[in-house]
């Protein structure tokens, strides 16, 4: 196995020139901005889903009360 080594005189004066920043800053705020949406949309089908299924149940007496016969054997 090999190890390098990095002298920190060598990387002292190395800087990202203005485009550069600009364009990872620009990235950087679009994979932001992205996954803010991802995740409002994954929100949104999280509350419909949970919006259906409250309206499927049935709270009815009759439903309560199960006295009426299956329609099938079991």
């Amino acid at each position: 196995m090999t190890t390098a080594v990095l002298h920190a005189a060598f990387a002292e004066n190395v800087q990202a020139s203005t485009k550069t920043r600009s364009l990872t800053r620009k990235f950087r705020d679009a994979l932001t901005e992205s996954h803010v949406r991802s995740v409002a949309r994954e929100l949104r089908r999280h509350e419909a889903l949970m919006a259906d299924l409250l309206r499927r149940q049935d709270h009815s007496s009759g439903f309560l009360m199960q006295s009426n016969d299956l329609p099938f054997k079991i």
